[in-house]
């Protein structure tokens, strides 16, 4: 008896053990695909996360982690497989319920898209690429005044891109600043007498320009600039605390840089092909393919690239390798400083093929 109980004790303390070492190697996986994924280094995090998975389906949120890797490969399909199995394993996330909406508007499927799109945003989400794809799909289904709310929404949260597209589709005064306002501000708060609400479906103007190329998610609340110096801050009616955002012009002026005989790049929108270039990363592409990779940019007004995402409408080459490379050397690009807290466009990589 006393040699059994021995035994048992043995085998307990091994398989302990070998616990404690398989957790401990998942975890390891875990971080070091955290930080390719946010390194954007996504074929190298895609292989982290499928051992994880392999291994064990429900470790953490590493099937939503893949599926939103996934997505920024342009790998939609398997982002959508990604977020579905995450939702029946642990029910519907606000994350998983983004990952599923913008993969299901990248295909096309507008209906699904527009289900989960509103299931995130009710979740709590604000990420502004959730309205503007929204307000998209509005548009296309001739709910003019719905899109017109997002963008409103949206450019409340800081998107320039919501701003401009509510001025140029939803009949919008814009002025050269706007209040933005935390996500969880009363949105009926009022800050200035110049609000302005938005128009009903019948005055929204040119409905297939400007549309889904940013978002937005309530109201906006515009402020006019008098020109007189203001303060950088103002308190609402419910004391919480804003900022007055400059917009830039809907300039599309392209800077172009050919970077050798089969590479062209083209930065365009809101300005930014006006904006001087200081620092640009060295770029070797070779590609069997001709086409176009387009990456979308927001850069502050230190001139940092803050965010870049492929966009999969503008662009004509989806291969993995190549998204994943032009998105991260697009956000190692470095702009002269200006005004504007976020300025959006496009960096186009024009490649020619081998």
């Amino acid at each position: 008896m006393r040699h059994l109980l021995i035994i048992f004790g043995i085998l307990t303390f091994t398989a302990t053990a070998f616990s404690q070492g398989f957790e401990e190697e998942l975890g390891f996986k875990y971080v070091k695909a955290e930080y390719l994924l946010n390194t954007q280094r996504y074929d190298d995090a895609v292989k982290e996360l499928n051992d994880i998975i392999k291994q064990n389906p429900e470790y953490k949120d590493a099937l939503v982690m893949r599926g939103e890797t996934k997505y920024k490969l342009a790998a939609y399909k398997g982002a959508k497989i990604d977020a579905m199995q995450a939702i029946e394993l642990s029910g519907v996330t606000p994350t998983a319920a983004s990952i599923l909406g913008r993969s299901e508007y990248a295909m096309g499927n507008y209906d699904a898209a527009l289900n989960s799109l509103t299931t995130a945003i009710s979740l709590g989400l604000t990420d502004e690429k959730l309205f503007l794809e929204r307000a998209d799909i509005y548009v296309r289904k001739s709910m003019n005044a719905k899109a017109c709310d997002d963008w409103k929404t949206a450019a409340k949260y800081g998107s320039t891109t919501a701003a401009i597209n509510a001025k140029k589709n939803c009949g919008l005064d814009l002025p050269s600043s706007i209040v933005t306002a935390k996500p969880n501000v009363d949105d009926s708060t009022i800050l200035t007498d110049n609000t302005q609400s938005g128009p009903s479906d019948s005055s929204m103007a040119d409905t297939n320009n400007g549309v889904g190329q940013e978002n937005s998610g309530t109201s906006t609340l515009l402020v006019q600039n008098t020109g007189e110096e203001i303060d950088s801050t103002v308190i609402t009616e419910n004391n919480t605390p804003t900022s007055y955002f400059p917009i830039p012009e809907e300039n599309n002026t392209p800077n172009e840089i050919v970077i050798d005989e089969d590479l062209t790049l083209a930065i365009i929108g809101q300005g930014l092909g006006l904006r001087r270039v200081l620092e640009r990363p060295s770029i070797l592409i070779l590609s069997d393919v001709e086409g176009v990779v387009a990456v979308e940019i927001c850069v502050n007004e230190n001139g940092r690239v803050e965010y870049s995402e492929y966009n999969a409408a503008r662009s004509t080459i989806d291969t993995k390798s190549l998204v994943s490379l032009a998105v991260r050397k697009a956000s190692e690009f470095w702009f002269e400083r200006n005004d504007y807290p976020k300025q959006c466009g496009f960096i186009y990589f024009k490649i020619k093929g081998t």
